[in-house]
């Protein structure tokens, strides 16, 4: 539970007043031992200032106070705290927007430069939330050049890990594989780093936001702490800000000049901003991941990916040309991504598309022939000479149903020879239904039969449910199937599975 709020009076405001200026490092209780002696000396005139604070804070108790959490954090500092923070994500958002769309206006939205930002840390310090670097990365991108270039370096903090190697370890194996202080690689001299970082960003008196992904905010902004404490480092503060609402807002604005549909919210960019679709590409990690196969985590091989990612996304909406190596990756095969439309192709004609095992192709509709795997129909054009049907189909149900045999409606065969003589006579009977769109709704044409086969069937799709009625329940199954007929002795009678009654 949170302690309870003691009621102060003059003497304990007093004795705290003493032990702030005198007694910083003796314990309250002898605090109020000494602070007593001197109490018992003073005149009411001298008292009067600490009793009057003591009812003040008397007044404000019994107004209410602030209410504390379990832990005894107050709950009005930690709204504020969150009001503080929403205000500061609020600024950050109209900081990306206002210098995305003034590029825009400018006309300069492929041109202006963004630099994007990661890093590597060996472990985290509780005290402080500090994180000790490993490595670090920086990159300039436009929409125009793509990755254009790129500073990298590892870094050697220079002191061991007392308390956390075990964390330090576990986090550099199964992330960046790289070895821990003191044997770790890279420069030692962090204020050169620091302004290394800064001469590839300008030397300007203002220096552009770097770009990182939301939830690494922290680690960045720790880790540059970490390398500007450097005595030898510029004193210069660098701004961090989310990659992903850029990503977000940058693809409005090119959807917006490309005349092309907006994305709904945040959320669609996000997802596919998380999505890192090269994520295991090679050739783009520096040549230590490369040798340990640790590539993904490599932070030169995370910010080139981004750039990817943005070009990916982006380009085509403003037709943007694609640089290998600066767009996507080099080894990327640009013809199978962009292919030029055909000469002789015009927009009045109807294209359809017909999808192969391994490629698509387009052709014209008119007298055209359109081939389903191993079936083929011919579609013909409104000028064609050829009979077409008519428009003019029947009411539903009001189909012409297919005469029965004499003689065999309302018996049930019980030889063989019986069911075999009225499924031929069925089949034998020249009979044309009317046309009934519900007949034919497949529209992949039924396969040919071969010449040599043992039993020639003119599928008549038109066939209703009506006159099924007057069939042994023999014939039903995934389509009307031939009886069983053995070859070799077709006089057998004998039940068994697989057999007819």
């Amino acid at each position: 539970m949170a302690p309870k709020k003691q009621c102060t009076n003059g003497f304990m405001v007093f004795t705290f007043e003493w032990k702030a200026k005198y007694g910083k490092q003796i314990s309250l209780r002898d605090a109020t031992a000494e602070a007593g002696k001197i109490w018992a000396n003073m005149n009411m005139e001298e008292r009067s200032p600490y009793n009057e604070k003591a009812k003040e804070e008397k007044v404000k108790m019994r107004k209410g106070g602030d209410k504390l959490t379990c832990v005894g954090t107050s709950i009005s500092q930690m709204d504020r705290q969150k009001l503080e923070l929403e205000q500061k994500e609020k600024q950050i958002k109209r900081i990306i927007e206002q210098t995305v769309r003034n590029s825009e206006k400018d006309g300069e939205l492929e041109h202006k430069a963004y630099y994007f930002i990661t890093v590597n840390y060996f472990t985290k310090i509780l005290k402080g939330n500090v994180y000790i670097p490993a490595e670090l990365s920086v990159c300039e991108y436009s929409l125009k050049q793509g990755v254009s270039r790129i500073f990298h370096t590892l870094i050697n903090p220079g002191t061991n890990v007392y308390g956390h190697q075990y964390e330090a370890q576990y986090h550099s194996e199964t992330t960046h594989n790289l070895p821990l202080p003191p044997k770790a690689l890279g420069d030692e001299n962090l204020g050169t780093i620091y302004n290394e970082v800064l001469r590839f960003l300008g030397d300007t008196d203002e220096y552009p936001p770097l770009y990182t992904a939301r939830e690494n905010i922290h680690i960045v902004v720790s880790v540059l702490d970490f390398l500007k404490s450097d005595i030898r480092a510029s004193n210069k503060t660098l701004n961090i800000y989310p990659i992903q609402y850029l990503f977000y807002v940058m693809k409005e604005s090119t959807c917006e000049q490309g005349e092309l549909e907006k994305p709904k919210s945040f959320h669609i960019t996000d997802a596919y901003f998380e999505r890192d679709y090269f994520e295991y590409q090679s050739g783009i990690a520096c040549q230590f991941h490369e040798d340990k196969d640790k590539s993904k985590y490599c932070t030169q091989s995370i910010i080139t990916r981004w750039g990817y990612m943005f070009s990916d996304y982006m380009c085509r909406d403003i037709a943007i040309p694609l640089i290998l190596g600066r767009h996507v990756p080099q080894n990327t095969n640009l013809e199978a991504i962009i292919t030029p439309a055909r000469a002789n192709c015009s927009e009045t004609n109807s294209l359809v598309s017909l999808a192969t095992s391994s490629n698509y192709s387009y052709k014209v509709v008119a007298d055209s022939k359109l081939c389903y795997d191993d079936n083929e129909t011919t579609v013909s054009s409104s000028n064609d000479t050829k009979t077409s049907y008519k428009n003019d189909f029947p009411a539903l149900g009001s189909r012409k149903k297919i005469p029965t045999p004499a003689g065999q409606r309302s018996r049930s065969s019980s030889s063989r020879r019986d069911y075999e003589e009225e499924y031929y006579a069925v089949l034998s009977e020249d009979v044309t239904p009317e046309l009934n769109p519900w007949a034919t709704r497949s529209l992949r044409p039924e396969s040919p039969q071969l010449a040599d086969s043992c039993f020639i069937v003119n599928s008549n799709r038109s066939r209703d449910q009506d006159n099924d009625a007057d069939r042994p329940i023999y014939i039903f199954g995934r389509g009307r199937q031939l009886p069983n007929i053995n070859e070799f002795n077709a006089n057998t009678t004998a039940r068994g599975p697989g057999r007819l009654p």
